[in-house]
């Protein structure tokens, strides 16, 4: 199990610096940017109440409502997105094989 641990990582270094671009990595990096844009937008949203509730108790609630419903829109954007760029890859990726065997 621990080789094949070794083995991806490699696979994975080994494809941020393919310069040749023969090697897809949207499908390994998709979980990693979808957890950084989940905690940035909560980092956000968090400083964001912070910083309201220091002015006013009043606006500190504003921002907190509105903020939580950013944070879901946010979240939902994101993921769409990603699933978005991992239909894509799979489209092309069908295309080529599809090109590949037929000529």
């Amino acid at each position: 199990m621990a080789e094949l641990i070794g083995a991806e990582e490699k696979n994975f270094f080994a494809g941020l610096v393919d310069f040749g671009f023969a090697q897809s990595l949207t499908r390994r990096i998709v979980k990693v940017l979808y957890v950084i844009a989940v905690l940035g937008g909560f980092v956000a949203v968090v400083a964001c109440v912070v910083l309201q509730f220091q002015q006013s108790p009043a606006q500190g609630l504003t921002a907190l409502v509105t903020g939580i419903a950013a944070f879901f829109v946010w979240v939902l954007l994101m993921r769409l997105l990603l699933e978005l760029a991992l239909v894509l890859v799979r489209i092309a990726e069908g295309i080529e094989r599809a090109t590949r065997t037929a000529g």
